[in-house]
């Protein structure tokens, strides 16, 4: 389980003090860890990371916490995995998300050409955009390799 630096939080009690939100340990080692994560973690996940580091918190405080950082737009939430669990997402840097829909791996790609989309929606509808998410959905190459071994393994079965 990793462990959160001197340096990861202070700069996660710096974002929260930029933004104006109340600097409590809990919220510093749940930024902390999603600022330096490239796991797009579940709730779950933050729950067990924030425990496994000696915080004594509930799932309720680790829920409310997401959801300030949210409605603050400093994470978001990315599609479901397979097992219903949102998964979250630090969004220092403009960047779009390609998931796998066999293993739910989540890859960020640092592109921020998706962006002219807000722009044309703007023109085309006249709202005020204020964010946007972009989601590419396929296979990984490893769930892509194991689908080949499997096929290639029923075909020699059938002959």
């Amino acid at each position: 389980m990793m462990v959160q630096s001197q340096e990861d939080l202070l700069s996660a009690a710096n974002k929260l003090k930029q933004y104006k939100i109340k600097n409590t340990p809990q919220r510093q080692v749940i930024l902390s860890y999603l600022m330096s994560s490239h796991a797009h973690p579940s709730i779950e996940m933050i729950f067990k990371y924030v425990r496994g580091n000696g915080f004594s918190v509930s799932l309720a405080t680790v829920y409310n916490t997401l959801q300030l950082l949210i409605d603050h737009n400093l994470i978001i939430e990315i599609a479901a995995d397979s097992g219903g669990h949102m998964r979250y997402d630090y969004i220092e840097a403009p960047h779009y998300h390609v998931i796998c829909v066999n293993c739910n791996k989540i890859v960020d790609v640092f592109d921020d050409s998706y962006k002219q989309n807000e722009k044309e929606a703007v023109k085309k509808t006249g709202f005020q955009v204020f964010n946007s998410q972009y989601e590419v959905y396929g296979l990984c190459p490893e769930c892509q390799r194991k689908l080949s071994a499997s096929k290639e393994k029923k075909m020699n079965i059938d002959f």
